[in-house]
């Protein structure tokens, strides 16, 4: 017997919110220059830079609303939730497309050319695997999110009966 509570457009929702979140602690942004033959690398996590901290509430927003459109049965609450759902995971796109574009800003990469740093300075400041990741699970749940209130408004998917007590 199948839950006609449990949407799969939720759950995928849901699940790319978590790893949306995961995302933006597992180093955003990357600095590495070498220093008398050796290489320094020193990793960012998103939340050096205001876009990781939005994208930190706006992948929670959906992983929270994904599971309360799950588990709550009233229409109106649910369609809200829905709504809400498409809300966050757009955030957590639009914020992880922008944070490509704030590399030098987040991690402030010392200028090679300032007075008192010698000769050949190479800084690589460079974005990291977890804005990546953030970035997919943004995807994910704004096409997950946006499919299940399409489906909503079309009448694909509907609301599971209210139990009486």
């Amino acid at each position: 017997m199948r839950s006609a509570r449990i949407s799969f457009l939720a759950v995928v929702t849901a699940g790319a919110g978590l790893v949306g979140f995961i995302g933006v602690f597992a180093d955003w942004f990357s600095l590495a220059y070498e220093v008398s033959g050796t290489k320094v690398v020193l990793d960012f996590y998103g939340t050096a830079d205001g876009t990781g901290a939005i994208a930190v509430a706006a992948s929670l927003g959906a992983l929270m609303f994904g599971c309360a459109y799950m588990l709550l049965q009233d229409p109106q609450i649910r369609r809200i939730t829905a709504l809400l759902m498409v809300l966050s995971s757009v955030t957590l796109l639009v914020v992880s497309v922008i944070g490509f574009t704030r590399v030098d800003e987040a991690i402030g990469a010392p200028n090679p050319f300032l007075p008192g740093v010698e000769g050949e300075a190479r800084y690589t400041a460079t974005v990291a695997i977890g804005l990546g990741i953030s970035f997919l699970a943004g995807i994910i749940a704004t096409v997950a999110s946006v499919l299940l209130v399409s489906r909503r408004e079309a009448g694909v998917e509907e609301d599971p009966p209210v139990d009486s007590v």
